[in-house]
């Protein structure tokens, strides 16, 4: 992820509860104004997005083989996630197994575990 500066000036009473809240709770002054605009883009959009495993695996004629998996963030709409995280396999050079072929694309809700997208993708 690129982060690109921005300088803003802020009023004395909103500085001085940042400077104030950041070194009592150990945080960096930029990871606070962040996550604040990442809050306020999802108000004013209407959408929230979470961090989800994506996992990868190749399914040949007898065999399916888990490649390599990553973290990243999706709506929380499931079928836009799933969507997504297609996207960023593909980009990742892959070629997505579409369900209609006998792909099995889903987000996968495990009891007592962590939820996590199946992706699946064409032998090389």
């Amino acid at each position: 992820m690129k982060v690109q500066p921005v300088y803003t000036r802020l009023k004395e009473e909103q500085y001085e509860w940042l400077r104030r809240y950041c070194f009592e709770n150990r945080v960096a002054q930029a990871e606070v104004i962040r996550e604040a605009l990442e809050m306020f883009r999802e108000a004013k959009e209407g959408t929230t997005m979470k961090k989800i495993e994506v996992v990868v695996i190749e399914a040949g004629l007898d065999y399916m083989d888990r490649l390599e998996s990553w973290e990243m963030e999706v709506p929380e709409d499931e079928d836009q996630a799933v969507a997504e995280a297609m996207k960023a396999v593909e980009s990742r050079g892959y070629t997505v197994l579409p369900n209609d072929r006998g792909g099995c694309n889903e987000y996968v809700s495990v009891s007592g575990g962590e939820d996590y997208i199946a992706i699946t993708v064409e032998p090389e």
